[in-house]
C-alpha cells in the first residue's frame, strides 16, 4: 500500500465545506474570501494580504511561517510611509480576519495579528479628519441646480433626495431594487440587502422621499430590478454602477457651483449633520446611518464643536 501523501492536509468538515483537500501548496486566498459577498470587501482583502505577503498566491507553507512579529514590522512600514490610521487599522484587519479563518480551521495554533500581540494603532487623527459637508444653501441648490426637464432629471432628483434623507453609502444605493421599498408599521422603508456587514438592514424613508421614489418607480414603468437605470442610449436600461452615481453627484454639485469634492458619500455626511443640528440625537442619527460604532457618529458632533467653538474667533489684532 501506498504511502499517504502528507503533504495533503484531511480535515473532514472542511473537506465537506470547501469541496477538495487542501495541499501545502494550495491558494488560499479564493478559499478565504469566498466567506465575503461584497466586491468591494474580497479586493481590500486581496490587496491587503498580496502587500504583506508579496505575493498574490498564498499557501499554507507560507502562511504557517508568519509570526506577530512580522505583523509588527509590516504595521511599522505602513507608519513609516505615512499611511494614516484608518489604512492601518483595514490592513491589520484583513490579516487578522485572513489568519483567524486559518486558526479556526486548525491549519495553524495562534493568529499572529491577534490585538494582543500587535501594536496599537491610534483612533486620534479620525476624529480630527476633515469630514466634506455640505450646507442646507448648498444642499437646496444642489437640488435646483437639477435639469428636471431632462432625461435623466427626475432620476437624479430622486437619487439626491433619496441619498441625502435615507444617508445611503453608494453601495447600497447602487444595489437597489424596487422590490427594496417596502412598508412596516406604517412607515416606507428601504431594505438593504447585504450592506456593510454583510447583514440585510431596513432604513426609514420619509414620507416625502416615498412619495417621489415611488412616483419616479411608477413614471419609468419599473416593476422589479434596478431602481437606478442608466438612460443613456449605449447602456440604456442597465444598472448604475457605485462609481456612475459618484459621477451624477460630482457633476450636479459642479452645476450648482460648489467647489468642494463632493460625491455620494458627502450626501451622507451632511445628511447626518443635517439631522443632527435639527435635534435628533447621536443614537438616532447612528441608528439611522447604521454605523457600528457611535464614536464615528460623533465625529459630526466633534466637527460642528471644533469649527463653532474656535480660538481663532478670540484673536483681535
Amino acid at each position: 500500500m501506498d504511502a499517504p501523501d502528507s503533504s495533503v492536509v484531511t480535515l473532514p468538515t472542511v473537506h465537506a465545506r470547501l469541496g477538495r483537500a487542501f495541499t501545502a501548496q494550495s491558494d488560499l486566498v479564493p478559499l478565504f474570501l469566498l466567506r465575503y459577498d461584497r466586491e468591494n470587501t474580497r479586493r481590500a482583502y486581496a490587496r491587503d494580504i498580496e502587500s504583506f505577503f508579496g505575493s498574490a498566491t498564498v499557501t499554507l507553507e507560507m502562511a504557517a511561517t508568519v509570526t506577530f512579529t512580522d505583523v509588527n514590522e509590516a504595521l511599522h512600514a505602513l507608519d513609516s510611509q505615512g499611511k494614516s490610521p484608518a489604512t492601518q487599522r483595514r490592513f491589520l484587519a484583513s490579516l487578522r480576519g485572513f489568519f483567524g479563518w486559518l486558526a479556526a480551521l486548525g491549519f495553524i495554533d495562534l493568529n499572529p495579528a491577534d490585538r494582543h500581540l500587535v501594536r496599537r494603532i491610534p483612533k486620534s487623527a479620525d476624529a480630527d479628519r476633515l469630514v466634506t459637508v455640505l450646507t442646507r444653501e448648498q444642499a437646496s441648490r444642489m437640488m435646483d441646480a437639477i435639469d428636471l426637464s431632462k432625461r435623466s432629471g427626475e432620476r437624479d432628483y430622486t437619487l439626491v433626495l433619496t441619498l441625502l434623507h435615507c444617508v445611503l453609502r453608494r453601495s447600497e444605493a447602487a444595489a437597489l431594487n424596487v422590490e427594496d421599498l417596502g412598508a412596516m408599521d406604517g412607515h416606507a422603508i428601504l431594505t438593504l440587502r447585504r450592506a456593510k456587514g454583510g447583514a440585510n438592514q431596513i432604513v426609514k424613508v420619509p414620507r416625502h422621499v416615498a412619495t417621489r421614489l415611488n412616483m419616479y418607480i411608477r413614471n419609468n414603468g419599473y416593476i422589479s430590478g434596478p431602481v437606478w437605470r442608466s438612460v443613456s442610449n449605449r447602456n440604456r436600461g442597465e444598472r448604475l454602477s457605485g462609481s456612475a452615481i459618484y459621477k451624477i453627484v460630482s457633476g450636479l454639485s459642479k452645476a450648482a457651483g460648489i467647489r468642494n469634492k463632493v460625491g455620494a458619500h458627502t450626501l451622507r455626511h451632511t445628511g447626518c449633520t443635517l439631522a443632527i443640528e435639527g435635534g435628533a440625537s447621536l443614537q438616532q442619527v447612528q441608528s439611522h446611518a447604521r454605523h457600528k460604532n457611535i464614536e464615528t457618529t460623533m465625529r459630526y458632533i466633534h466637527q460642528r464643536d471644533k469649527l463653532a467653538n474656535s480660538a481663532a474667533d478670540f484673536i483681535d489684532l
